[in-house]
Formats: structure tokens, sequence, C-alpha cells
């Protein structure tokens, strides 16, 4: 190693040192931006997700609703066959519910989320009750030496929710008894 003993012969050095400096730390920003992007879009799927979740809920409100408003006449969806859809109900898109309270930026994001679901009927379980008793039956009924038959129906809503290109599937099963 040869040191210069020669007044000036390392003026440029600073130079270097702060260019490299300067490159190591631009190096450094471009991959921080690059990473809160990258961030910043997995969040934004994720609450597109959840969005599609409470979507596809939604609609499994609102056939419960209908289930409930059907079965005032009797049980519903006994004429069709079982395992077949008896019901649909979808939404182009979700601002049918009132949301006056609401920021515009939410209002926005709502008219993007869309549903749709189905109700089919599972099957049909007829039990008696007052007779002999079986198990947690047995002294549960007020009608001492009369036999009652009830029929407890149960249907399988599926429900999809969408934002976007996400979707989201839930299933809920419901039993009525008659």
């Amino acid at each position: 190693m040869i040191i210069s003993k020669q007044p000036g012969a390392r003026k440029g050095f600073i130079i270097v040192i702060t260019l490299v400096l300067m490159l190591v730390m631009m190096t450094m920003g471009v991959g921080l931006y690059y990473s809160t992007k990258q961030t910043a879009q997995q969040v934004g799927v994720n609450v597109n997700r959840s969005e599609t979740f409470y979507a596809a809920e939604s609609c499994i409100s609102e056939a419960k609703h209908w289930l409930q408003k059907e079965s005032v006449s009797g049980a519903p969806c006994i004429n069709k066959s079982i395992g077949s859809t008896c019901h649909s109900i979808s939404s182009t898109k979700m601002s049918k519910w009132k949301l006056s309270g609401e920021s515009q930026n939410f209002k926005d994001r709502t008219e993007g989320q869309k549903y749709e679901c189905s109700i089919s009927l599972l099957g049909k379980v007829v039990y008696e009750e007052g007779g002999e008793g079986v198990g947690f039956d047995i002294g549960e009924s007020d009608t001492y030496g009369n036999v009652l038959t009830n029929t407890k129906y149960m249907y399988r809503i599926n429900s999809k929710g969408f934002v976007g290109n996400l979707s989201s599937e839930v299933e809920e099963v419901v039993s009525m008894i008659f």
C-alpha cells in the first residue's frame, strides 16, 4: 500500500464517499417505497375480503327475513323437491340499504358490493310430543295423554358476497318447527 505524502492528493475522496452513501440511501428509499406500496395493496385486499364476507352475511339476513315472512302461512318451500332451490335473492348493489348518516366515501364503497343467495329445503323430521317421550322429551309437554305431531323443516342458505373480483361464500342451515 502506497500512501502519497503530497498535499491535496486525497481531495476527490470525500466526493466518492458522498456519492456512494447517496446511492445506498437512494436504494434504501426505493426499497422502502416498494415495500410500503405492497403493504398498502395487501391491506386493501384484506378490507375487500371483509366487505365480501359482510355482503354475504347481509344476504343470509335477508334470506332469514324471507323465511320468517313466508312461514306465516305455513312451512315455506314444501311444494319443492328436497335439495332444489326454492327461492333466490340477489342484489346488484348494496346501496338499497339506507346510508343517510354515512360519509360519501363509505357510500361509494358500498356501491361496489353485491350478493346473491339461494334457499333450499334440506328435509323434514316428524316427531311426536306428549306421548311416552324419550330422552329430553320426557315431561316437556303440557298435553297429558294427547300426542301432538310436529314437523321440523331444515333449510340451507348458500350465500356469496362480491367486491370487484373477490368473493366470499357463507352457508347456514336454519330450522323451523310447525
